[in-house]
């Protein structure tokens, strides 16, 4: 934590209102991006048709294709986040993004809808990086988690909006729409240009962020500008918690991608729903149990924390790893819509936990490599859960099952897989958190001392 913020509230529960200013800002960025990454689930089927596309096709571009972008970028993004204002770093991801959003609606072939979407993720890969370094330096450690999750919120509204305005500008595009010089666009092309334009204007609020002043020496350098070999003996100090974090989250991670990808998907081809009579249902659906799991998981992570449980943040998903690997085989059981969504319920509730996932990495790590070790992470987690997800999916579909109809089957699947390594993972890492979190304690104390 800067010296800014401990100096404005320390151990207290104080937080300046410019705090509060920027982290509504941050929550709205992550709406954007969330937006633009899942609005394109609801266009599988107009995708596939006009472009001749497999749904293994689709998964690489949902999948592999983004995952593999993101941790590309993820590093660099992560050591300009170190080094200049990350209002600056996340504004250049905003207009990346939302401009190669807007350029998969004129896509006219599987390579140059993937060209567009691997755009997306590279400029979505300054987000983490930076947003996370920036909030762990306005916010005292012991709300990080309850932080963090109202900042990803922003995630679970995006994807909410993204099925709502989704299915409004398909049905209100219908079958396409003829553009001066552009000619006639099919629904999906013209669903995917206009919840992606909006966020090149939008990138100038990221501008407003407050951010914590970081002294400089006469050189222009920043002080204590960790050098990465610094960077690297902290990984190594740390490398018992940091692998069973960054993998056991991965695996999280690959099935949520999987079921942001194939959920509208799974629901049309098993229960007979339309893309408009989807959008709506899904919307309020994601809605309300992503916020109401994302701020429940959070809250309760902070409670555990501050009872003496300093190995709450993967504590709390041993349990609830096991919860969702049962709730997704029970699920592809359902006679009905409605059963289904029944059952699917506390899997959408508990995987919000990408607050409690970023609070637990800056919970351990020292303000002058945050944005460094959030990129690196984020290069693991990319390449593991952000890769596979959706391409999991695919792959039983095509290859196992051999039947479109049963991609309820292998979205049951995957979670069945992921959800149970994700909880050994976390048993493994229980103690070297608890360690992790000892040391740099102690890092604190003897500075303040």
């Amino acid at each position: 934590m800067s010296g800014e913020a401990e100096a404005a509230h320390g151990h207290s529960d104080a937080v300046p209102m410019k705090a509060w200013f920027g982290l509504g800002i941050l929550l709205f960025v992550t709406f954007l991006a969330f937006l633009d990454r899942q609005v394109i689930s609801l266009m599988v089927g107009g995708i596939k048709a006009d472009l001749h596309l497999t749904d293994s096709q689709i998964g690489v571009i949902q999948g592999v294709s983004f995952g593999l972008a993101t941790l590309i970028f993820s590093i660099p993004f992560g050591y300009l986040a170190d080094r200049i204002p990350r209002r600056f770093v996340l504004c250049i991801g905003v207009v990346i993004w939302s401009l190669s959003a807007a350029a998969g609606g004129l896509a006219t072939s599987y390579g140059t809808l993937m060209a567009a979407r691997i755009g997306v993720a590279i400029g979505e890969a300054a987000l983490l990086p930076a947003a996370s370094s920036l909030i762990a330096d306005i916010f005292p450690r012991h709300k990080l988690a309850t932080v963090f999750s109202i900042f990803n919120c922003g995630t679970i509204l995006g994807g909410a909006t993204a099925y709502a305005i989704g299915g409004a500008v398909l049905k209100w595009a219908g079958d396409g729409m003829t553009l001066p010089t552009l000619g006639h666009l099919a629904a999906w092309q013209i669903g995917l240009m206009v919840t992606g334009l909006p966020g090149v204007l939008i990138a100038v609020l990221v501008l407003f962020i407050p951010e914590p002043s970081r002294a400089r020496r006469a050189d222009g350098q920043l002080e204590n500008q960790a050098p990465w070999s610094a960077v690297l003996s902290f990984m190594r100090m740390n490398w018992a918690y940091l692998a069973c974090y960054v993998l056991g989250f991965a695996c999280l991670y690959a099935a949520t991608n999987a079921n942001l990808a194939w959920f509208p998907t799974v629901l049309q081809r098993s229960y007979g729903m339309s893309i408009g009579q989807l959008g709506l249902i899904l919307a309020i659906f994601t809605g309300v149990l992503g916020v109401g799991g994302q701020l429940t998981n959070g809250s309760t992570v902070d409670r555990m924390m501050a009872s003496g449980r300093t190995d709450a943040h993967l504590r709390y998903y041993v349990y609830g790893a096991i919860i969702v690997a049962i709730s997704a085989i029970c699920a592809q059981f359902a006679p009905n819509f409605v059963m289904y969504l029944a059952l699917f319920a506390p899997i959408k509730f508990l995987m919000n936990y990408a607050g409690v996932q970023i609070a637990a990495l800056q919970l351990i790590t020292p303000t002058e490599m945050r944005g460094r070790v959030a990129g690196i992470m984020g290069v693991v987690y990319s390449l593991v859960g952000g890769t596979i997800g959706p391409s999991i999916v695919a792959f039983f579909t095509d290859n196992v099952f051999h039947d479109e109809a049963k991609a309820i089957n292998s979205l049951s699947l995957t979670y069945a897989i992921l959800a149970p390594s994700a909880c050994i993972l976390f048993m493994i890492g229980l103690k070297p958190m608890r360690q992790a979190v000892a040391r740099l304690h102690a890092r604190d104390a003897a500075e303040a001392s």
